[in-house]
């Protein structure tokens, strides 16, 4: 306990210095308390983006994974890429499908949120997604970790490089997740991917366009 009390007064003190903000996620989970530290290192004000929010390049996020007893699990960091003023601004911008807090919530521009706890390899246990670029027309592009038998949370090199946008559909009895994001002016490109329980690997396995 003396232990999480220093490190929440570090994280605090950080937080008035450095450009930062904490933020507490509850209710996404039945087992963990979420906190993000985003350390904007870089403001590009005017640069050229569709978007009317400040952009900020290069930012630290740090992902603190809690218990229900307030002990800490994990620490998880990485440098994000181009992110809206409107990231991490508060803890609005969640959705569990282990909870179903904001499940059903509008994902406007793809944008499924900051932080999202559902089980993507199908095995019961809550995977953690995170956002890492606020993205373009497409959509965010988000970094997924899958929990381990042990608790703690690995990063999933394939759906973070290969699939990316976050799944608009996630289908446990088929084994699949399929993500649909804007293609061009008129269609969506609608990827649907298989996890193969045996090899614990992904395979993408139909690639179409829709119409909107």
């Amino acid at each position: 306990m003396k232990l999480n009390g220093l490190l929440i007064g570090a994280l605090v003190l950080i937080s008035f210095g450095a450009k930062a903000q904490l933020i507490t996620y509850t209710g996404l989970s039945n087992k963990y308390v979420y906190k993000i530290n985003l350390v904007k290192n870089s403001d590009t004000t005017g640069y050229p983006r569709d978007s009317q929010d400040n952009l900020y390049i290069d930012s630290k996020i740090n992902l603190y994974i809690f218990n229900k007893s307030k002990r800490l699990i994990q620490k998880i960091s990485f440098t994000a890429g181009i992110l809206f003023d409107s990231a991490y601004k508060d803890n609005k911008n969640s959705r569990s499908y282990i909870t179903g807090k904001n499940k059903n919530a509008d994902a406007s521009d793809y944008d499924f949120g900051d932080l999202i706890i559902a089980d993507l390899n199908f095995d019961g246990k809550e995977d953690v997604v995170v956002k890492r670029d606020s993205g373009g027309n497409g959509g965010p592009f988000y970094n997924f970790y899958i929990q381990g038998n042990n608790g703690r949370f690995y990063k999933e090199n394939y759906l973070t490089t290969y699939v990316g946008s976050f799944p608009a559909y996630i289908e446990p009895k088929k084994k699949t997740i399929t993500t649909q994001i804007h293609a061009n002016v008129s269609q969506e490109g609608k990827k649907t991917f298989k996890y193969d329980i045996k090899t614990h690997k992904w395979h993408l396995i139909k690639w179409v366009m829709v119409d909107y």
